[in-house]
């Protein structure tokens, strides 16, 4: 019956299907069953076909066998699969009841390696904001397990208005999370959240204590937007040696994390703050400027370029974001100034980056995201001011533009050049045509213009000739004689 059931598709169809289901449903039902079956291999599978396959009443009616046994299917490595599939086919009443089940259990479930990953589960996508702040409560101390109180809603709010119980909520806080650490089970909300309470009000001395042991799993705990502000805690508070162990730690994983909502804003935290910019560019830096194209692409990859070239911009950062930055860096233990690092970095950073951009014009060109990270790399290659037909990069990127229409012609597309001589008036021709990458530019747009942009500059040049003339540069003379 369970082969049958487990197949994609039955020679009756659907109806054989629920006839299936019914039958071994009314085998099982009402008889203390279910609690069995989930905790055997082969039974177990039976159940999980059955929650995938029933009906919303079928799966209601076995859910009120298995709630009760929740914490036994968690500890379980075949009761797992079960509760995975409660969770997700079961009704929000359903879910409800399976995390209301955990209470009293929450630091066993989620410091059990088999347990540890259905709880997450849970935890992130499926609990609302009350049970996550119960879940959380459990591992401020014995007092939680069996005792809610909607208004802890932080570890400081335990002892707020009694000062006396700080030592020993944060001693029993501290026991629960050593007691995960030791397990390595930090992949986790919910654990994440916990230990970033702990860390904004632990001592001095518990918070080195608790860095060196999270610096080699910064990976792990920058997948959540709490576990990523451990992170970057642990940056700001740990020792010199623990932020070499950080960077080991990202090293291989540098790429992924700089492209993920959270993560990105670890890495974005090291830049910012280590003080040893060599090896910060040996195992950080050079990865990400390797992989700048594909970081590139990715809403939190730039992010992770720009800090490189407008580091604590307003205009490309959210003001809250760099306030965070700043006052964390300011409460840590570096030592360097921020503007000596940045100056480092941009000294690492700049020149690959601008080699980048003038290589594929087009591609740093094709989205309105793109032009702004090119724009922030060409205006940091020179703090003065300076025409943008002169910008080295910013010239080879409008010659490749120029150069490229040859290519929308045949294809009937509009042309760069056709726009650009369209624009130009006296004013920026009389400065123009004075500058030698000025004139590249204008010959570049005829020799792969159309005739009508060709007749186009013709015209708009033709009041200029006197002064292209006495022009001695190498640009001028070639754009004089195409004219000719």
């Amino acid at each position: 019956m369970g082969e049958d059931l487990r197949r994609k598709t039955l020679k009756g169809g659907e109806e054989k299907r629920i006839e299936l289901i019914n039958q071994l449903h009314n085998l099982l039902k009402g008889k203390g069953h279910y609690p069995k079956f989930v905790l055997a291999h082969d039974t177990a599978r039976l159940v999980q076909w059955l929650l995938k396959y029933a009906s919303d009443i079928v799966i209601q009616q076995i859910s009120k066998e298995l709630v009760p046994v929740t914490v036994e299917m968690l500890q379980s490595k075949y009761g797992i699969h079960c509760v995975k599939r409660l969770l997700k086919y079961g009704n929000s009443e359903t879910r409800s009841q399976i995390i209301d089940a955990m209470y009293g259990h929450a630091v066993k479930l989620a410091s059990h390696a088999v347990s540890a990953p259905v709880v997450e589960y849970a935890f992130s996508t499926w609990a609302s904001p009350n049970q996550k702040q119960y879940l959380i409560q459990e591992f401020y101390g014995d007092l939680y397990k069996n005792s809610k109180d909607a208004n802890i809603k932080h570890l400081r709010d335990t002892y707020k208005n009694n000062e006396s119980l700080k030592a020993a909520t944060l001693g029993a806080t501290k026991a629960n999370l050593i007691r995960i650490l030791n397990k390595n089970l930090l992949d986790s909300g919910l654990v994440q959240s916990v230990l970033y309470q702990f860390l904004c009000e632990s001592s001095e001395e518990d918070k080195k204590e608790m860095i060196s042991q999270l610096a080699p799993h910064i990976v792990v705990i920058s997948n959540s937007k709490d576990g990523a502000r451990v992170a970057m805690q642990c940056i700001w508070h740990g020792s010199t040696k623990d932020r070499k162990v950080i960077m080991k730690a990202l090293k291989e994983h540098v790429v992924e994390l700089s492209k993920h909502e959270h993560g990105h804003c670890t890495v974005i935290t090291l830049i910012d703050s280590a003080d040893d910019t060599v090896l910060l560019h040996k195992i950080i830096l050079s990865d990400i400027l390797k992989n700048a194209r594909e970081l590139a692409v990715s809403e939190w990859g730039r992010k992770v370029l720009l800090w490189l070239v407008a580091p604590a911009d307003s205009t490309k950062f959210h003001p809250v974001f760099v306030s965070e930055l700043t006052q964390g860096r300011e409460s840590s233990t570096c030592k360097k100034s921020p503007e000596v690092r940045r100056k480092e970095i941009l000294g690492y950073a700049l020149s690959s980056l601008l080699e980048l951009v003038s290589s594929d014009a087009e591609f740093w060109l094709s989205n309105a995201s793109l032009a702004t990270e090119m724009n922030a790399i060409v205006k940091a290659e020179n703090e003065k001011e300076i025409l943008g037909i002169e910008h080295a990069g910013m010239h080879m990127t409008l010659k490749k533009l120029a150069q490229h229409d040859k290519i929308n012609l045949e294809n009937g597309n509009p042309t760069f050049g056709a726009a650009l001589i369209e624009k130009l008036n006296d004013e920026v021709l009389a400065i123009w045509l004075k500058l030698n990458r000025g004139c590249f530019l204008l010959v570049a747009s005829f020799e792969n213009g159309s005739e009508a942009t060709q007749n186009n500059l013709r015209v708009k040049l033709k009041k200029h000739l006197k002064q292209l003339r006495d022009q001695s540069t190498q640009g001028a003379k070639i754009l004089l004689k195409k004219l000719q």
